[in-house]
């Protein structure tokens, strides 16, 4: 779907609102939560990318996204909003999920198309091996976050069955599931270096909001799309 010229412009700004809250995002998270600033500041290049999709009147792709902010902002308001983030999270994904299914190219389109199969299983291997490598198992979170991969990695692999002139929506998904083990990575195995920790961070949030906002571009219209 070809972008209008409001649509451009507000991809750029929710680009430029990225790159700066990952290279300052970290300064906000100083004191005493509740983090306002930060919170605001992180959950907005995500909103912007949810108005994009409303403009375009793609409902499913909007509240994925919306939800997607959501958890972004219950994720840094405190310590103790972070499940309800994740669960916020979870129910975007779902809304992805419903979105993808809807317009894919079903059972007998994937079985004609072994490689999509096989990409599903790979991230289905994945996802296993990042939740053992990265949340420790006596983690009290361990159970939750596990739902919530689960999800996350249905959501990656239900992207698979769209047409492949929505790679886009492909390569999204697949940076989303990859900057959340970014999140267990940086959340459960701090690194001592502050540098390092820096750009872990930066790099992690960058693939994130990539994924985000190739999952937008890409799915602009979808709700248009027949089921094949």
């Amino acid at each position: 779907m070809k972008l209008t010229a409001l649509q451009r412009v507000l991809l750029v700004v929710s680009a430029i609102l990225a790159v700066a809250y990952g290279a300052f995002g970290s300064s906000l998270y100083t004191g005493e939560p509740p983090f306002v600033v930060g919170t605001i500041f992180k959950a907005s290049s995500i909103i912007v990318l949810g108005l994009i999709a409303l403009l375009a009147r793609s409902r499913l792709l909007a509240a994925g996204l919306l939800f997607g902010a959501l958890g972004d902002a219950l994720l840094a308001w405190s310590p103790d909003t972070f499940l309800y983030g994740s669960l916020a999270f979870l129910i975007g994904h779902l809304f992805y999920i419903t979105l993808f299914l809807r317009t894919g190219i079903g059972d007998r389109g994937m079985l004609r198309q072994p490689i999509r199969i096989i990409a599903m299983l790979a991230i289905l291997i994945a996802a296993v091996l990042m939740t053992s490598a990265l949340v420790p198992r006596d983690n009290e979170m361990f159970l939750a976050l596990g739902v919530y991969t689960g999800v996350l990695t249905i959501m990656t692999m239900s992207s698979f069955t769209l047409p492949w002139e929505r790679r886009l929506v492909m390569a999204g998904a697949v940076l989303f599931f990859i900057s959340d083990g970014f999140v267990a990575w940086n959340m459960f195995h701090h690194d001592p270096d502050p540098t390092l920790a820096y750009w872990r961070s930066f790099a992690g949030w960058m693939i994130y909001w990539a994924g985000q906002a190739a999952m937008c571009m890409g799915a602009l219209g979808l709700h248009k799309s027949q089921p094949k």
